[in-house]
């Protein structure tokens, strides 16, 4: 059955819900426009539909848009100086195939992906993660869901946000691989920085990211990463002139394995301990610079 989107009558910036034209769905039908696309979905798991349109946006609606393009979204409203999402990523997250995705990662000791800023690619299928900096989204990064290549995909690409920080500034940093990885370690110790690299390699932006606001590092690379893990805590302990261990993993972080968490705990306890021990003996400690965090909490 043909469904004609451009019939729909929707304004820029609106989103409509209503019973499905094809499967007859009772109001699962969503449809939001944005930036003069039209991004719709049908929620109910045996319906395909789903898509994007480019329909045109009036001058007027244009205008508007130039002047306060923001991006709303449950915790989100920010003001886009550094960056434009492209007009197929929605705010609109609620289909089966970000569903699932959340459902993956549930684990015994959080569930990273419930109440963090997250979008969703129409055209590509992808989760979108936003990439912020001193509270402007400057970048984003999405993670294929049917299995696409690359697994994952900047939709920027300026050196200085190949990064992506989740929780609160207090000085002890977790370098991860991927997102999921740096969501999941700092919810479930909520007084440390999950930092990921969004790879495997150290740049001087990761660098002077550490240097200006870590006292303490770790490194949790993946298991089949593990000569890098140890060459990297070289590096950045060196570079950076912090105290860093390396974390030899059983599993990756986001799949919450009891002794990798463990292994964490005692180590994030270790470098409480330590950094206290230094404030007592009146050194004081590295001086905490403003965070570069996309936490939401």
């Amino acid at each position: 059955m043909f469904i004609d989107i451009n019939s729909l009558d929707i304004s820029e910036g609106q989103t409509i819900r209503q019973d499905c034209p094809r499967c007859k769905g009772k109001n699962t039908f969503t449809a939001t426009k944005r930036n003069g696309c039209i991004a719709y979905n049908c929620y109910k798991i045996s319906c395909d539909v789903g898509g994007y349109t480019n329909t045109g946006i009036a001058k007027d609606e244009l205008e508007h848009y130039l002047v306060t393009p923001l991006i709303e979204t449950g915790n989100i409203n920010k003001r886009l100086e550094h960056f434009v999402y492209p007009e197929h990523i929605t705010t609109d997250v609620s289909n089966k195939y970000v569903n699932r995705f959340r459902m993956r990662w549930v684990g015994e000791y959080a569930n990273p992906l419930e109440n963090i800023d997250l979008l969703y690619d129409l055209k590509d299928k992808r989760a979108v993660f936003p990439i912020y900096n001193d509270g402007l989204i400057v970048d984003a990064i999405g993670r294929a869901l049917d299995g696409k290549q690359p697994k994952w995909l900047r939709y920027g690409g300026a050196a200085e946000y190949a990064k992506y920080c989740y929780g609160e500034p207090n000085g002890i940093y977790i370098v991860v691989e991927d997102v999921i990885s740096a969501v999941t370690v700092a919810k479930i110790y909520p007084n440390v920085t999950g930092f990921a690299l969004l790879g495997t390699s150290l740049t001087d932006a990761h660098k002077e990211c550490l240097s200006d606001n870590a006292n303490y590092v770790m490194v949790a690379l993946d298991p089949d990463a593990l000569r890098k893990t140890l060459v990297m805590r070289k590096e950045i302990e060196a570079w950076c002139d912090i105290p860093t261990r390396a974390i030899r993993l059983r599993d990756d972080v986001k799949y919450q394995d009891p002794e990798d968490i463990e292994q964490i705990g005692e180590w994030i306890h270790v470098a409480e301990k330590s950094h206290k021990q230094t404030k007592s003996n009146g050194e004081g400690g590295k001086t905490i610079k403003v965070q570069t965090t996309s936490s939401t909490r």
